[in-house]
């Protein structure tokens, strides 16, 4: 069964008639005969009774009609709906939950102002999960860690950073220039449980025996920054700059940093794609 064919039965048992439906139709009475002919043949029943004035549905026809108008509303309902899609492209982005929101929220922006029409829709997550969401095709593109042997073919390198203690004006560690490790032991400390570091961190305080006194978990990086700001505990962190109630202190017996970079789908590249990723290398990203 083709669609053209439910088209020619829904014209004809709109209109009544064969000669007016291969009028509407821009056909041959011939053609659309023929067209309802092999429909017939194939759904084993005739559609229609033949031989006067007005052409008549039988009674497997009028059961038909009922399907047949389905059929169409459901065609025409999804050419809507990838029409809207041509019209409106929808940009896939996932975002580690360890990047400053105020950092893509200026990026977006950027782009958004040059791709007014496309529609952003954001998925964060850890470093593992996104990397699975972009093989699997549920994002486009990813805003992650880049390892050592990632392919210049579908990544690009953004900014790297180095990760130091971060705390609070307050805290007695503010007006030092460098802390040991040893000295987070029973520390406040804000425990960042989507970071990269996370499972190596904890096997090197093991191993030197340091326990800092885990006070707050929080999985989004925005969190553990107002809670530092907050005076609530200090944190081993990302560097951000402009951030005002925290100070950055090195630690001089740990050596934690990480790549950031834009990662796709080699085989899904897109002009949305290929230009986000050219704003994403070219915007000033508040690290140090």
């Amino acid at each position: 069964m083709d669609l053209y064919q439910i088209r020619y039965f829904l014209t004809i048992a709109e209109t009544g008639n064969f000669s007016r439906a291969a009028e509407r139709l821009y056909l041959s009475q011939p053609s659309l005969s023929t067209g309802i002919k092999k429909l017939e043949q194939e759904l084993g029943v005739s559609l229609f009774e033949r031989g006067g004035r007005r052409t008549v549905l039988t009674q497997a026809g009028r059961s038909f009609l009922e399907k047949a108008t389905i059929i169409m509303a459901q065609y025409q309902a999804a050419m809507n709906e990838l029409k809207g899609f041509h019209e409106q492209p929808i940009f896939r982005l996932g975002v580690l939950t360890t990047i400053r929101a105020s950092e893509l929220a200026d990026l977006v922006s950027r782009f958004q102002q040059d791709y007014p029409s496309v529609t952003i829709e954001l998925r964060d997550s850890t470093q593992e999960k996104l990397r699975e969401w972009l093989e699997q095709g549920e994002i486009d593109v990813v805003l992650t860690v880049l390892g050592e042997r990632e392919d210049p073919q579908t990544s690009i390198v953004l900014f790297s950073q180095s990760l130091s203690l971060a705390v609070p004006l307050s805290h007695p560690f503010s007006c030092r220039t460098s802390v040991r490790l040893a000295e987070l032991d029973g520390q406040p400390f804000i425990e960042r449980i989507n970071c990269e570091f996370a499972e190596k961190e904890c096997e090197i305080l093991e191993a030197g025996n340091i326990h800092p006194k885990v006070v707050y978990r929080a999985s989004h990086e925005e969190w553990v920054i107002y809670w530092i700001k907050a005076g609530l505990g200090i944190s081993i962190m990302p560097i951000w700059r402009g951030l005002g109630g925290i100070v950055y202190l090195p630690i001089v017996d740990l050596d934690f940093k990480r790549t950031i970079g834009i990662k796709w789908r080699q085989q899904q590249s897109s002009e949305i794609v290929e230009q986000f990723c050219h704003y994403a290398a070219s915007h000033n990203w508040f690290v140090d």
